[in-house]
This record gives C-alpha cells, sequence and structure tokens, in this order.
C-alpha cells in the first residue's frame, strides 16, 4: 500500500493536458480560459456618472454658489454635453459620460429641485470627482485582467462580454466513461429482489462531474462476468478519454477488473492507499496515456476517492491554474481508531468570527450513504494521529465547486 501523498504525486506524474477549443461565449459558463482577456480599452472608457443627480463646475461651489440652474440633461449612452455656464449644472443619470466642464456629481438626494433650479443641502461637503467613476480606474487598455487557467464564472463571463469576445478559447471537456460493476446492482427503474441494491454511485459520480462543468458523461453497467466486463472496457478505452469505474477492484472472489484491464493494456500503477474510507482504490493508464480510475464500490469510499482524486485530476488536465482549497475547524474533539489517513464527512456551521466549523458525521461503515445527505463534504485527518481536539484546523473537500 501506499500513503495518500504518495497516490497524489502518481495521479499527478504526466497529466495529458487536453487541447483548446473555441466556443461561443454563452456557452462557456463553468469552463477553464485557454488564453488571457486583455482589456480593449480603458475600463471604464470613460469618466462615468455613479449616481443620479447634477454635475457641477466644483469651482462654482467653492466660490460659494449653492443654487444651480438646470441647464440641460446628460443621458446614458448619449455624447457628452458640454456645460457653458460655470454657474449652473446638467442633470445626469446613471452610467452616463460626465460632462464637459463638470468635475462634480451631486446625488438628488442630496439638492432640492425646484422650477428647473438644484439647491445643494445645507452642510453637505464636495470634493473633486465626487460620485464619478473615473476613465481607466479598473484597468488600462491593453491589460490582462483575466489570466488563462481561469474557471469562467459570472463574473468571468461579464468581462469576457465586457470587452467583446463573442468566442473565448477554453479547454476541451474530455469524454468520460462511468462503469458500473457487479451482479447485485439494477437499474433504479426496476422492481428490486431482497438481495439487490439500486444503482446509485453512477449517478452520484456523473451529477459531481456535471456539476464541476465536465458535462461529457455516459453511464454504463456491466455483470461481474469476465467476458462482458472485457467487451466494455475494450469500448470504453476506445471511445473516452478518462475511464471511471465503480466497484470490482477489491480483494474478492468476483473482483475481476484489475487483471481485466492489466490483459487490455492498462498498466496499473497503484492498488490501494493507506486511507479510511477508499483503501481498495486503483489507477492506471493505458498505452496512450488514458487514466482509469477504479473506485471502491462503497458509496462512501466512491464519493471521498471521486472528490480527493478523480477532481483534482481532471481540474489540472484541462489547465486550472487556481484549484480551491478550503480548512475548517473542528467542532468538537475527535477520536480516530485507525492509524490510515481518516475522511470525515462534516456539516459547516459558520461562526459569527467568520470561521468555518466542520460538526463531524460519522457514518456506520462506508456503505452509510444516507449519512451523506447530512453533510457537506469531508476532512482530511492524517495518518498515525488518533486524537483531534476541538478547534483543529483540516483540510476540506466540499461537495461540489
Amino acid at each position: 500500500m501506499i500513503t495518500v501523498r504518495q497516490a497524489d504525486k502518481l495521479i499527478s506524474k504526466d497529466i495529458k493536458k487536453y487541447p483548446s477549443v473555441r466556443v461561443p461565449l454563452e456557452g462557456a459558463f463553468g469552463k477553464i480560459l485557454r488564453e488571457d482577456l486583455i482589456a480593449d480599452r480603458d475600463l471604464p472608457p470613460f469618466d462615468r456618472v455613479m449616481m443620479d443627480g447634477i454635475a457641477i463646475d466644483l469651482r462654482s461651489w467653492k466660490e460659494g454658489n449653492r443654487a444651480f440652474p438646470v441647464r440641460g440633461i446628460q443621458k446614458p449612452g448619449t455624447p457628452a454635453l458640454v456645460l457653458k455656464d460655470p454657474a449652473g449644472c446638467l442633470e445626469v443619470m446613471t452610467g452616463a459620460l460626465l460632462p464637459v466642464g463638470c468635475d462634480c456629481v451631486i446625488p438628488f438626494e442630496d439638492i432640492q429641485l425646484k422650477n428647473r433650479r438644484a439647491v445643494i443641502n445645507n452642510g453637505f461637503a464636495l470634493k473633486r470627482m465626487q460620485n464619478v467613476h473615473r476613465k481607466g480606474s479598473d484597468g488600462k487598455k491593453g491589460s490582462r485582467l483575466v489570466p488563462g487557467g481561469t474557471r469562467l464564472m459570472t463574473s468571468q463571463v461579464a468581462f469576457a462580454a465586457s470587452v467583446g469576445k463573442k468566442q473565448v478559447l477554453v479547454s476541451r471537456i474530455p469524454r468520460i466513461a462511468i462503469v458500473g460493476t457487479g451482479d447485485e446492482v439494477i437499474a433504479i427503474g426496476q422492481k428490486v429482489k431482497p438481495y439487490q441494491i439500486r444503482q446509485s454511485n453512477a449517478y452520484a459520480i456523473e451529477a459531481a462531474l456535471r456539476l464541476c462543468g465536465y458535462d461529457q458523461v455516459e453511464r454504463f453497467h456491466v455483470r461481474d462476468d469476465k467476458a462482458k466486463l472485457t467487451s466494455c472496457f475494450k469500448k470504453v478505452l476506445k471511445g473516452f478519454d478518462v475511464v471511471i469505474l465503480s466497484g470490482g477492484v477489491s480483494m474478492g472472489r468476483f473482483d475481476y477488473v484489475p487483471a481485466i484491464l492489466t490483459a487490455l493494456g492498462v498498466k496499473e500503477i497503484f492498488h490501494k492507499v493507506k486511507e479510511r474510507p477508499g483503501k481498495p482504490l486503483w489507477f492506471g493508464k493505458n498505452k496512450k496515456g488514458k487514466p482509469v480510475f477504479g473506485l471502491p464500490g462503497n458509496p462512501i469510499s466512491t464519493q471521498v476517492c471521486l472528490y480527493r482524486y478523480v477532481l483534482p485530476y481532471l481540474n489540472r488536465s484541462v489547465g486550472l491554474k487556481e484549484p480551491r482549497k478550503e480548512f475548517v475547524c473542528l467542532s468538537e474533539n475527535v477520536e480516530i481508531k485507525t492509524n490510515l489517513t481518516y475522511f470525515l464527512p462534516v456539516k459547516i456551521k459558520c461562526q459569527h468570527d467568520g470561521r468555518l466549523m466542520g460538526a463531524p458525521v460519522f457514518f456506520h461503515n462506508s456503505g452509510d450513504y444516507p449519512c451523506l445527505s447530512r453533510t457537506d463534504g469531508f476532512v482530511e485527518l492524517p495518518a498515525n494521529t488518533f486524537h483531534f481536539p476541538k478547534g483543529t484546523v483540516a483540510r476540506f473537500y466540499r461537495w461540489g465547486l
């Protein structure tokens, strides 16, 4: 058996990066950017009015003027007006250009407007460029504002639109096959017998992948039959970039998966990790470098290994440069009765001081799937430590992005 850290290194070695493709901006959400997004002009491109109100020449106010006749209206989306009368003002709307000759904006709530005459409330102090979003203050033309390797979420998509990117260069999403095994597992629409269970792992894996932007997914299920397993594995190794198996990798009489994969040219890189749950984890690659993850069939083991190993691999393979790292504090003392790295499901609670606390949710065994529905993720507790006092800081893996 190898350690968790050794497993990380072996999985991360020689990761195959997927090519980039251009996609319409409407379909880019959640994908990984493979180009820098550059400002095509100053941002904002003009001195922008930030409040509905009036714009004035500040010198007039400094000279004692407190009442300003309105000389016109500056609307958004129109060329800049010119304030020809320094003692007057122009009515302005949020988003409009700052009129020429004006250097201060006063919101309507701080003035009295009557008969086209704006009177500034007593005691209201003004300063130059007040309530003005200065040209170029957010970014200069030619500056890199979103680097490649960033996941395109709402703000990044908005920025891409603001610089006119109808299409963006992103990583191609790998084609992923999910293969469930086991004679005892049946389709969810079938009538279940006392000795059978319904498919759940494959659905959980697919849901997690899609949530993280990996939508090129297909599910398969194969019984514990050598010929059928061999046929299925040949198909998915040929037609998919990544293969994720659920079940059949332990040491049981009918756990044929490792031997069949070896016969098909998939080299075993490791089998079994010093961790709980998830000890039987299997990982290998074929001659073309396609990865195969053999996840243990027990539901908690499947989920933990998916989030701990598979998703980080996929994120690196598509060029994500800054994967999310979260840490939480244990909300109570935890005693562990194993010298293995321990993955403990937790429910997150946010304290008033801003700390995230992880409340342990102990499972009966790695088949206790219902307990996961009461959790937000799991923490990783290091090996060869048996007591973790309340407040211990631990790495947290969230179910989701």
